[in-house]
């Protein structure tokens, strides 16, 4: 790992880095790929959003399963969205970004993750 920097740090750091792309775009409709996982090693949800416009909310799919990201149907179901959604530019990020789970839904807001310690 990188220096002294926590996973947590990383992981925002490369959240922010991520965003940063996204926000610079000028190409629309934008597709993003994102990776999620119980660890920084381990992809098990894969969320696409199409952002047809800037400033506009993004229309969110997502695929999960334990090698999602070796999935070859999820990948074609991931291709067929893009397509019908005539996207101009992916942008993908090139890491497990953060836990698959959601904060408010799968657990309480303001709390860590129970179920992904390897983000602590």
């Amino acid at each position: 790992m990188a220096g002294n920097k926590t996973i947590q740090e990383l992981s925002n750091k490369r959240k922010n880095k991520f965003r940063k792309l996204v926000s610079e775009n000028t190409v629309y409709p934008l597709a993003t790929i994102t990776y999620r996982g119980p660890s920084p090693d381990l992809a098990t949800k894969i969320v696409v959003g199409i952002i047809s416009a800037k400033d506009k909310a993004p229309v969110i799919r997502e695929w999960t399963g334990e090698n999602i990201a070796e999935d070859v149907e999820s990948a074609r179901e991931i291709t067929l969205f893009i397509k019908e959604n005539d996207v101009s530019r992916v942008l993908t990020s090139e890491w497990v970004l953060s836990c698959p789970h959601t904060e408010g839904d799968d657990y309480p807001e303001g709390e860590l993750c129970p179920f992904c310690p390897d983000w602590h």
